[in-house]
């Protein structure tokens, strides 16, 4: 009996052991707000995307921009990839750079915002609508200094396009005020209302998320020659201020010069001629943003961007 209080005594003072710096250490993490449960960030094959982090008591450092081939480990950081069916892999990271976030409520809290630009690889397995197979599920796992700090979901699909911008670290460029969309001339420059484009004029457009080429490229490395892509259509929307939309099919048409773009890491670019406009539409100036958005749609994902036309 003696030795039956002393076991169940003992297992007690371990419970609590054990228990109590757990209940101590625990932390409330938020992963969103608003009305609806936080859903898995679509991500296709190849995608260059900034994953936003929080380490606790991590200083502001100096950015670091790596060079293709890109490393697994920038910064402090490595983000390893997991999905169903597929070993896990660490993947390419391209940039890191701090910020500090912090609340004027008294008394002042600041944050350090850790912002990782990243390659997702070419490995990823897309779950593609409408077709009988398991899903695929998808995870990052963001490492800090060889210790996880948190996860990201995803949710493979097959393109998930977005246009650049000048604020993009994909872009390559110094970021600017305004964050102008990389939509430019033959000589490079922007499209802007004060360097309008011309109808019939070609203009490219840069993207990422658009999906596995046709030909075969190494995640992290340099496009060698301009890889093609395929099933991509172009819609234009001739009115002011007009936000990205799907073109229908009947307004809708294939895009024949989409490529990965040679020397790049990810960044696709499509050539277009600028459609001639109405008279009636009107011209950028003061609330007159666009008066032409371009929209590209593939299969499961669109994107468009309001340029201005003279």
């Amino acid at each position: 009996m003696r030795v039956k209080s002393y076991v169940s005594a003992k297992a007690t003072v371990l419970s609590a052991l054990v228990l109590f710096p757990l209940l101590v250490q625990a932390q409330t993490t938020v992963i969103g707000a608003g009305y609806t449960t936080p859903q898995p960030i679509d991500a296709s094959p190849g995608q260059v995307i900034t994953i936003f982090a929080r380490v606790a008591g991590k200083a502001v450092a100096d950015p670091v921009m790596a060079s293709a081939p890109l490393p697994t480990s920038l910064g402090g950081f490595s983000i390893l990839l997991r999905q169903s069916f597929l070993d896990p892999m660490l993947i390419p990271v391209l940039s890191v750079s701090d910020t500090q976030s912090c609340s004027q409520v008294v008394p002042m809290q600041c944050e350090t915002v850790s912002q990782i630009t990243v390659e997702i690889p070419y490995e990823l397995m897309p779950n593609i609508p409408h077709v009988g197979l398991p899903q695929n599920f998808a995870r990052l796992e963001i490492q800090y200094n060889d210790s996880q700090t948190s996860s990201l979901f995803l949710n493979p699909v097959p393109d998930s396009i977005h246009v650049l911008n000048s604020c993009d670290a994909a872009a390559g460029t110094s970021p600017t005020d305004d964050c102008r969309p990389m939509v430019t001339h033959a000589d490079g420059s922007f499209v802007t209302a004060d360097h309008p484009a011309h109808g019939g004029e070609t203009l490219t457009m840069a993207l990422v998320g658009m999906g596995l080429p046709l030909a075969i490229v190494t995640t992290g490395a340099i496009t060698p020659v301009a890889a093609p892509l395929d099933g991509v259509s172009i819609s234009y929307d001739a009115r002011v201020n007009a936000s990205p939309s799907r073109g229908a099919p009947a307004s809708s048409s294939p895009v024949s010069t989409v490529q990965l773009r040679q020397g790049s890491v990810g960044i696709y670019e499509i050539a277009f001629a600028v459609p001639a406009l109405a008279a009636d539409v009107g011209t950028c100036s003061g609330a007159v943003r666009s008066n032409l958005t371009v929209n590209v749609s593939r299969i499961t994902s669109f994107a468009g961007v309001g340029i201005c036309v003279e």
